[in-house]
């Protein structure tokens, strides 16, 4: 939870922030230009609180019992694991622990928090891509109730596009480790965060997303995306001849329940009108990192039958996934002399290629 001088200094960013905001409407967005440079102090330097959690089985159960039937033919069992008989944590299921500990009055107005955000007028938010390593055993620490930590740190921030359509992107890296009851703050990011994103410290997971803010569209734009939802747009071609293909159809209760788990109020997951008369779209979005985790799963699912297991993944995010049309999930073994990776991709309702990204194996 924050403390009170945190959301002060909070306060006076997000007030920087707005008059930056200003100033970048009629300014030069070259990556040279001074505005960029401060721009970027401003994010790369914000300190976020620490998110603790208590890795218990329940949230990773919820998750699987959610997901299971979409992704197997075999249902998620009811019991809850036992904490006696932990097991790592699965791969991809990092993403429902450590939600953002931040009071409703922290929200924005489409439900997303303020920890990342620039600042207006870049109010719309999305995931375009990102990474993730996986060190050490499965997915992540067992999964027996033990302390846990994740740490957030903006990366790097980039600015692109003309005057009036920039958009900014905003390079987070999520840390996640074991800690001792009592441990100081201060020793965590020391032994935990390190100087280049590259290098492990002492995390056992390290995730890059890699989140894009855009201007609010207006009403003409809304209603020329209104108009165009249905039609046939040009796609980008996905890979042939894949190894393995799994078909999945988002429900809205698939999303509500993912929403929970991860604290997400974002209303382009879960309103309708909002997704159609704000963001333009045929009706709510499929979270970025839930495509990610069923992507992680169901490839997991295929090649753990081969004695491999995900070291890491590397994606973008190149079309949006919508509630209750058909996205179909493949991969298949890249070419060449590394025969531990692989490409896997996400073909939307219309074929073409929403994901694509490159996964690393290793054996089990």
């Amino acid at each position: 939870m924050f403390h009170l001088a945190r959301w002060r200094a909070c306060g006076q960013q997000w007030l920087q922030l707005q008059r930056t905001s200003q100033q970048l409407r009629h300014s030069s967005s070259s990556a040279s230009s001074p505005l960029l440079e401060r721009f970027q102090a401003d994010l790369t330097t914000r300190r976020i609180p620490l998110f603790y959690d208590y890795l218990s089985p329940q949230p990773s159960h919820l998750l699987d019992l959610s997901v299971g039937e979409f992704l197997s033919k075999n249902n998620a069992s009811s019991a809850l694991p036992s904490v006696r008989e932990a097991k790592p944590m699965p791969i991809g299921h990092h993403l429902v622990y450590f939600p953002p500990q931040v009071r409703c009055s922290q929200l924005l107005p489409d439900g997303t928090d303020i920890l990342h955000y620039p600042g207006p007028p870049f109010n719309r938010r999305m995931w375009a891509g990102g990474w993730v390593r996986f060190y050490g055993e499965g997915g992540g620490p067992r999964l027996n109730g033990q302390r846990a930590v994740c740490l957030e740190g903006i990366r790097d921030v980039t600015i692109r596009g003309k005057n009036g359509e920039e958009k900014v992107f905003v390079g987070l890296e999520r840390r996640v480790a074991t800690v001792s009851e009592g441990e100081d703050e201060q020793s965590i990011r020391d032994r935990v965060w390190t100087e280049h994103e590259d290098q492990q410290g002492d995390a056992v997971v390290v995730e890059k997303r890699n989140l894009v803010f855009m201007r609010d569209k207006t009403p003409e734009q809304v209603k020329v995306d209104r108009e165009g939802v249905g039609r046939q747009r040009s796609v980008v071609k996905a890979p042939t001849d894949p190894a393995f293909s799994h078909i999945v159809v988002p429900t809205r209760s698939l999303l509500f329940r993912f929403s929970a788990l991860t604290f997400n109020a974002h209303s382009i997951h879960l309103d309708r009108a909002y997704a159609q008369n704000v963001e333009g779209y045929g009706d709510v979005l499929v979270h970025g990192p839930l495509t990610l985790m069923l992507m992680l799963t169901a490839f997991q699912n295929y090649v753990s039958q081969r004695g491999l297991s995900v070291e890491s993944i590397e994606y973008r995010n190149l079309a949006p996934l919508l509630v209750q049309q058909q996205m179909k999930i493949c991969g298949k073994q890249k070419r060449g002399t590394n025969t531990d990776a692989w490409d896997i991709w996400i073909e939307g309702g219309q074929g073409g290629l929403a994901v694509k990204g490159t996964i690393q194996t290793r054996s089990i």
